[in-house]
């Protein structure tokens, strides 16, 4: 059989999507700042994507926070993740595993943990 090429393709369309953080949320986060509280994000989601949230949240400052994925975490000794968790603001592509072990860094760094 001869193989079958597409010629003059049509632009059907186009689809966007969007999941924009509950209602509440920006204020919640204001808030916990104005306490002297720092939150961080966690999620699953792409780095771009967590970062465009965490902007329009205002979690992540650019010029002084880093976002860090999963397997970033994974290639990191102990020690040396204890060492720059305090300059990420934004954890991306992370699994169950990954969120147990930020929450243990911060907390064996003094801190005092909740998580939502």
């Amino acid at each position: 059989m001869g193989e079958k090429i597409e010629r003059e393709p049509v632009f059907a369309g186009l689809v966007g999507m969007s999941d924009p953080p509950r209602p509440g949320v920006q204020e919640a986060i204001k808030r916990c700042r104005q306490a002297g509280i720092k939150t961080v994000m966690i999620t699953g989601d792409h780095p771009s994507t967590a970062a465009a949230i965490a902007q329009m949240l205002n979690i992540l400052d650019e010029n002084k926070e880093k976002i860090m994925t999963g397997n970033e975490i994974d290639s990191l000794a102990e020690a040396d993740f204890r060492e720059i968790i305090d300059r990420v603001s934004v954890f991306a592509r992370v699994s169950p595993v990954h969120k147990l072990r930020i929450v243990q860094a911060f907390k064996q760094n003094g801190q005092i943990v909740a998580m939502a």
